[in-house]
């Protein structure tokens, strides 16, 4: 009992100490940061090659994505968002064709599309899945907000679709625990370099 407590708790703690890191970063270097992030993500290959891209509509305290999700619906490609259906514990992915009409303020303040469950994309539909998350590691583990909802999404679609997070330098520590039910993402894109986790390499100016 005493060993997955600790891992748990463990996990708790990084969320924890990263996300002070986070909250403490000057706003105006974060924006900094997100500029740099999304550049880097929108002239990468992986952003070239997908047709249908997931992207999540960040909050506050998450690496800002409306850039990708307006450049991806400007450049002709199919553009989907999560939508959480809290009761069942799970993602909804539904499509958007406009950014500023189509979406308003849902769970937890989140921005996702009205109507959203008329715009349902099965996940295995989308090439190209762009995730938030609180901690990672260069291997790829990530630590979401402890919920569960992208694991389980991105459960569906490992192997079949790129998996890329979006994440400040400062996240990305040198090891992260890991469940056998944590999906890993295939590369992490920070302000500085692209990492490719499968291969353990990475990619920088």
């Amino acid at each position: 009992m005493f060993i997955v407590q600790s891992v748990d708790v463990k996990k708790a703690r990084l969320r924890r100490h990263v996300a002070e890191l986070v909250a403490a970063a000057p706003v105006e270097q974060r924006a900094v940061w997100d500029r740099a992030i999304q550049a880097r993500l929108l002239t990468d290959m992986i952003y070239y090659r997908s047709r249908v891209v997931h992207c999540y509509l960040a909050l506050p305290d998450e690496v800002a994505t409306e850039r990708v999700v307006r450049t991806a619906l400007s450049d002709g490609k199919r553009v989907v968002v999560p939508v959480v259906a809290a009761k069942d514990r799970t993602l909804v992915l539904a499509e958007i064709t406009d950014y500023d009409g189509e979406l308003a303020a849902g769970y937890r303040g989140i921005l996702e599309p009205r109507g959203g469950e008329e715009r349902t994309v099965d996940p295995s539909e989308v090439d190209l899945f762009i995730v938030p998350g609180a901690v990672f590691d260069r291997r790829g583990h990530r630590l979401g907000r402890g919920l569960g909802y992208y694991d389980r999404c991105l459960s569906r679609v490992k192997g079949l679709a790129v998996i890329c997070a979006v994440a400040y330098e400062l996240q990305v520590l040198e090891e992260v625990p890991a469940d056998a039910h944590d999906v890993p993402v295939d590369c992490i894109v920070t302000e500085r370099r692209v990492i490719e986790c499968r291969g353990s390499g990475e990619r920088a100016d």
